[in-house]
């Protein structure tokens, strides 16, 4: 009997090409589609996964109760070096405590091979006690313990020593020495941070950081006792850091227990360990496979309602032979599987072609193996069933229960056919112009985003690390010989920059309680800095070395925080001291107009400026370059920097690639947003063709009949248009609402946003109905254009 039902259904597919090609392409893209997305979500919810005791691993890291910057910054994701010991030592519910500070951009020296290598973090010996790394070789509870200890990952191992042993040698890490006491398996990918090597945080002053309860500089994870609870840890710890600190340094501080396994999806703190996620993002991608998939559904329902009444005779026989509605209902739905597992196969072929492209869109290392896992196999055949039954369920149900008498004598009426089909293909078009409009608010934020002005000139502005003494001691001459190049513009040497690398010292203005403080930020320059990045001055000055008190102490605010501290019109008369520095009190010689200093998420906040109190603080060079001949002022400048720092090759960055990346997920975001629409679009156009395609032959004698009464071409045309016109635009009413709701609350993400302007709405509303009337044009022109008599002949 199932070879049987088998049997028929590939003949009935054979039969009818074009329907079955029209229907395995569309689910066939609507099921690529959806699995490039699922591969895509299970791939984000995967992250540290692999650890074992990751449900007792929590990071701490902490905020200040009401404390904002530009309304967003709540807390930070380091805390600092005594936390994780003293939280180790004096409160049951920590079992395992465990530091990481980032180790810098390094220069690694061995034999004859050197080169820069970032991203490895010093960090406490007990690491590997905590955390799954996998330690292939070396002891994993003293690996890291002794001073100047080193443990490679294997592809950093391979790179150093290739096939060679790699435990006991001694590199070179930026002039101190380490011995190779481990190798590790490679992080995986799947990590909210990942690195090429630790050093063991004993390498490092005891007094030093680790000691200083006031720099937060270490991202902090404690592994909880069993049976201890987040919520009983974050209770002590205000009375615990007011017994180190002093109730005036611990009031109003939160502390913030993050889970491990949602750190890399929810957490949005200042100073990230790693780039995160966003889970927001990934809801959305989920509801956009949905809609696809939806769509590819809808093809397929409208197109077996078109066909209805060419099978009902089909049915009407088979009943007479003896056929129940049971058999009827399984040889339906058994064409609509079959049909379904067909697109499935399509579909991983699809997928296997276009996961490089979407590996490179999403930044993404996705393979097919996934899809061969238990769990996405069954899920596989699971949606193929689904999607088989969900599809076929109008022919299977409604095609089954007709009368075969009615049917055979030719008094058979399909009720409510028509209006079935029109209701799908507004579900359809509902569904794409939503994307279609969400797709154009989405670029048009982009836009916005890139076209804003800053407050700055960010262009042509190079980025150079200063990882030398002799660099910074000498600033001021390393200066004067960058900028006798000839294509060099300005330079300014500083400890920061705008892009989140603003500092958080905290600061006294004068004559402001510390209850009614504004929470700033800092940034440490020099007096060419406002120069080189072309910053505005809105009253005041800027830091000169005409003036020499400015070296001992004077400020910069800008104008939002003169704003925050009620200084409007008298902020160069005040005062401010820079607590934990020991700077100031000292006078506000300048202020500067605003400008961004974060991302676009976030509004501008209050921002002292500074000298650097020691040269030790200055970490970067800034050149604004000449746009002629950018090789060449690049080749002198590095040539000019060799002769200050032999030893430490010169690289450097665009500044506007650096500051650009702070938005990187919405333009990878509006990508793959607009790539998914099309694909919507096409796949709702693909089944409208061949809905058309059935419609006008079914009305083949109607139209005959029209033209012999003299109905002209463009009055047939628009008569056929009417049954897709009428649908399409109740889609629209219905997806603008719903659009402009889903995506105001998007763009509430952004402190500096578009408006959402009526016009966009119009332009999708015409290019949807534009994409349906191309669609159905062919076949509405050809029907239209048709010999009458060979119409009136029809059948």
């Amino acid at each position: 009997m199932l070879k049987n039902y088998l049997t028929i259904a590939l003949r009935t597919l054979q039969r009818h090409r074009g329907y079955t090609f029209i229907n395995i392409a569309g689910l066939g893209l609507g099921l690529a589609a959806c699995l490039l997305i699922l591969l895509y979500v299970q791939d984000e919810r995967s992250y540290d996964r692999y650890h074992t005791q990751g449900d007792r691993i929590y990071r701490v890291a902490a905020g200040t109760e009401g404390e904002t910057i530009g309304g967003h910054f709540r807390g930070i994701a380091r805390v600092s070096g005594p936390w994780a010991p003293n939280l180790q030592a004096d409160l049951p519910e920590v079992e395992q405590a465990v530091r990481f500070q980032n180790f810098g951009n390094t220069l690694f020296r061995y034999e004859q091979e050197s080169f820069y290598l970032s991203g490895g973090f010093a960090t406490d010996g007990n690491v590997f006690q905590v955390f799954d790394y996998g330690l292939r070789q070396g002891d994993p509870a003293t690996a890291l313990t002794q001073p100047n200890s080193i443990v490679l990952t294997a592809s950093l191992a391979e790179r150093l020593f290739g096939d060679r042993d790699a435990m006991g040698r001694v590199l070179d890490l930026s002039g101190t020495e380490y011995t190779v006491t481990g190798v590790m398996a490679d992080v995986p990918t799947q990590s909210h941070f990942t690195f090429p090597f630790l050093v063991s945080l004993t390498s490092f002053p005891a007094d030093g950081l680790q000691a200083n309860w006031q720099r937060a500089q270490f991202y902090t994870y404690v592994l909880l006792a069993s049976g201890a609870t987040p919520e009983a840890l974050a209770a002590k710890i205000p009375g615990w850091l007011a017994g180190y600190v002093g109730d005036e340094h611990a009031e109003g501080v939160v502390p913030i227990l993050q889970p491990l396994y949602a750190i890399y999806l929810t957490s949005d703190l200042f100073r990230e360990i790693g780039p995160t996620g966003n889970a927001e993002y990934l809801a959305i991608f989920s509801v956009v496979a949905l809609f696809i998939l939806l769509i590819a559904c809808v093809n397929f329902m409208n197109l077996a309602t078109a066909r209805a009444a060419q099978r009902a005779r089909e049915v009407g026989v088979r009943k007479t032979a003896g056929a129940s509605r049971a058999m009827l209902v399984v040889q339906f739905l058994g064409e609509a599987v079959v049909l379904t597992a067909l697109a499935a196969v399509l579909a991983l072929g699809l997928v296997s072609l276009l996961l490089p492209l979407f590996n490179e869109l999403t930044q993404k290392t996705l393979t097919m193996a996934a899809l061969l896992q238990p769990a996405f196999v069954l899920g596989l055949l699971g949606l193929v069933i689904s999607v088989g039954v969900l599809a076929g369920s109008y022919p299977a149900f409604v095609l089954s229960g007709f009368r075969p008498a009615a049917v055979l004598k030719g008094s058979f009426q399909l009720a409510g056919n028509a209006r079935l089909r029109q209701g799908l293909v507004v579900v359809q078009f509902a569904l794409s112009a939503f994307l279609l409009i969400a797709t154009g608010i989405v670029f048009q934020q982009l836009d916005f985003i890139q076209g804003k002005d800053l407050g700055f000139n960010q262009e042509q502005l190079v980025v150079i690390p200063i990882r030398d003494n002799v660099m910074r001691e000498q600033a001021e001459t390393v200066k004067a010989r960058l900028r006798a190049l000839p294509g060099v513009a300005a330079v300014s040497a500083s400890a920061n920059m705008p892009g989140g690398t603003d500092y958080g010292i905290p600061i006294q203005p004068e004559g402001i309680p510390d209850d009614e403080r504004p929470t700033t930020r800092i940034l440490v320059i020099d007096e060419d800095f406002l120069d080189t990045y072309e910053m505005e001055l809105a009253e005041g000055r800027n830091f000169s070395e005409d003036f020499s008190t400015d070296a001992g102490g004077a400020f910069l605010l800008n104008e939002t925080a003169v704003q925050a501290l009620g200084w409007d019109g008298v902020a160069l008369e005040k005062q401010v001291a820079m607590l934990g520095v020991g700077i100031g009190p000292s006078p506000v010689v300048g202020v500067v107009r605003d400008f961004h200093f974060r991302s676009m998420h976030e509004e501008i906040g209050p921002l002292v400026f500074m000298l650097p109190p020691q040269p030790a603080w200055l970490t970067y060079y800034t050149l604004r370059l000449r746009p002629e001949r950018l090789t060449e002022t690049l080749a002198a400048v590095e040539e000019t920097w060799a002769q200050f720092d032999a030893e430490n090759p010169m690289t450097y960055q665009f500044f506007d690639e650096q500051f650009g990346a702070l938005h990187e997920a919405e333009g990878r975001m509006g990508t793959l947003l607009s790539a998914f629409t099309l694909l919507a679009l096409f796949i709702a156009c693909l089944g409208l063709f061949g809905l058309t395609a059935f419609t006008t032959q079914q009305r083949t004698k109607e139209i005959g009949v029209r033209k012999v009464l003299g109905a002209s071409v463009p009055s047939i045309v628009l008569m056929l248009s009417k049954d897709v016109t009428r649908p399409v635009l109740i889609a629209l009413v219905i997806a603008a609402p719903l659009a402009y709701y889903v995506m105001q609350d998007w763009l509430t993400n952004f402190a500096y946003r578009v408006g959402l302007d009526p016009w966009l709405f119009a332009v999708a509303a015409l290019a949807a109905l534009g994409i349906a009337w191309g669609t159905i044009a062919y076949q509405s022109i050809r029907a239209a254009t048709a010999n009458p008599v060979r119409s009136l002949r029809y059948e």
